[in-house]
């Protein structure tokens, strides 16, 4: 009885996120969720985009992939904004803040260096990319150079998410719904794990 409860639920999850994924507004919502993500929220737009193509096949992997790179991108452009705007009002306190040590000053330096690179792997590995997007303004580097480097980053690994969706989430979808309580264990601990590294600040 507990387990043909636990499968109900699981369908009804299941109809209610097919329902949501198929309504027009869905590409501007990935857009949004990726913008919130690159500033402010914890949520990955790799997830929805990965949900919503392990549900439809009418919609081009790429151009979610696209969507969801250019709103995190439009993300940095606010923290590159934010960045260049506060230095210039507040610029004797950041001047004491990277004197300090600490991950400012490691991600100054890393700027410094090479800024299409650095931006490049902060968006497409688990790097703080906000800290890099923030710095990146206040020491006033080449502005689409910035965005153009996380762009690419975050295309390519959104890309690689939203592939695999496409080709193989209908497969993933079943085996959940087949074995539930395999499935939510499996889930529960991604994501327990996930956020764990983002309260450690891994991610």
């Amino acid at each position: 009885m507990e387990h043909d409860s636990a499968n109900l639920s699981v369908k009804k999850i299941d109809r209610a996120i097919n329902y949501v994924v198929r309504h027009a507004y869905i590409r501007s919502a990935i857009f949004v969720v990726a913008l919130l993500e690159a500033t402010i929220s914890p949520l990955l737009p790799e997830l929805v985009v990965a949900a919503v193509l392990s549900y439809r096949k009418d919609i081009s992997w790429k151009v979610l992939s696209v969507i969801s790179a250019l709103g995190s991108t439009a993300g940095v452009a606010i923290l590159y904004t934010a960045g260049k705007f506060l230095y210039k009002t507040y610029q004797v306190t950041f001047d004491g803040w990277f004197a300090s040590g600490g991950i400012a000053t490691y991600g100054a330096k890393a700027l410094e260096g090479n800024t299409f690179i650095t931006m490049f792997f902060a968006s497409f590995t688990p790097l703080p990319d906000r800290v890099f997007a923030f710095l990146s303004g206040v020491y006033t580097l080449p502005f689409f150079i910035v965005l153009l480097a996380f762009f690419s980053g975050r295309l390519l690994r959104v890309s690689i998410v939203a592939y695999f969706s496409f080709h193989f989430g209908d497969e993933a979808r079943r085996y959940i719904i087949k074995h539930t309580r395999t499935a939510t264990i499996i889930i529960v601990a991604v994501v327990l794990l996930y956020l764990l590294l983002r309260l450690s600040g891994i991610l």
